[in-house]
């Protein structure tokens, strides 16, 4: 049986008149008669009954109607599915990031993202680098947020380039300047990135200057540097996204340095299928959030990772 059959048929009944379903639909009277003898036809039993110059519903009829109800409200849920589609308030979203932004910054992403698309179906997977370029590689992973220092096959990549800031005690002397420079951080506990590129450049600085710090803590992870600092046991040097969350805390400050750090990070597509619709918005979230922080981005332009010439 075909649709235009069955609309004709509902049209009547809701309608009351062959002529007022007519109008509606925008046809013939004789053409909603054929429309409905057609259906009498395939279903092998009468709908409508004539008592005078009136149609009314059968028994049959009136059982079928009911089913018809049940394929018009299942065309209207797929008209709902479509607009939350095109609202975005629905799909999924697969994502994997390293540890440093799954912590703090993109938990309050994903909370406007939730909030925008209660529908939608976001998956979070934290790994270390090398296992987020993996999963972005396998081309099941919709982004990823990592360090790279190497070539991949099969990713897309995006260059994020931002500056370090200074994470201090709000009780410290230091709290009371507006940028910190590297002499500044001469004499102060310094708590220590493990086997960061941003560290060894620090490093660098304090010798150039033969400066020195009191290293008496090592971190393997921004969020426990920024814990350290809420405890008062010394200042870190640490990237802005971590920085920003911690600092909206009372007992912690941050402050620009006076000199360059570069905090670099690549935002990961697979490269074998299109750009997933629903990451490009997470992505354009992701610049809101840092802009509504101040803080500032240089997004580089897509890149492919396997002929990418990486420092």
């Amino acid at each position: 049986m075909k649709l235009t059959q069955l609309n004709a048929f509902k049209a009547v009944i809701e309608c009351q008149t062959v002529t007022a379903a007519a109008e509606r639909l925008n046809l013939s009277q004789p053409a909603v008669s054929r429309l409905i003898s057609g259906l009498e036809q395939r279903i092998g039993f009468k709908l409508f009954i004539r008592k005078g110059n009136r149609l009314v519903l059968s028994c049959e009829g009136e059982a079928f109607y009911f089913e018809v109800t049940k394929v018009f409200d299942a065309i209207t849920g797929l008209d709902n599915a479509a607009e939350s589609i095109r609202a975005n308030h629905f799909g999924s979203l697969n994502i994997a990031t390293m540890p440093l932004l799954s912590h703090a910054f993109l938990p309050r992403i994903l909370a406007t993202v939730v909030k925008q698309s209660p529908r939608m179906k976001i998956a979070v997977k934290t790994d270390r680098s090398e296992g987020v370029v993996r999963q972005v590689q396998s081309q099941t992973t919709d982004i990823g947020f990592a360090f790279v220092t190497q070539a991949y096959p099969g990713v897309m990549a995006q260059q994020v380039i931002s500056e370090c800031v200074c994470l201090i005690p709000a009780t410290s002397p230091l709290a009371e300047l507006t940028a910190i420079d590297i002499q500044d951080i001469a004499g102060q506990v310094l708590i220590r990135h493990e086997k960061d590129s941003a560290q060894l450049k620090i490093d660098l600085l304090l010798r150039r200057y033969n400066l020195t710090t009191i290293e008496c803590i090592e971190v393997s992870l921004a969020s426990t540097a920024a814990a350290l600092v809420r405890e008062g046991i010394g200042i870190a040097i640490t990237d802005p996204f971590t920085a920003h969350m911690a600092s909206e805390h009372d007992h912690v400050v941050m402050r620009p340095l006076k000199f360059s750090l570069p905090f670099e990070l690549e935002i990961l597509y697979p490269a074998l299928k299109p750009l997933h619709h629903h990451a490009e918005l997470f992505i354009e979230q992701f610049m809101l959030q840092a802009d509504e922080m101040g803080i500032h981005l240089n997004i580089g332009a897509m890149r492919d990772l396997h002929d990418s010439n990486i420092d």
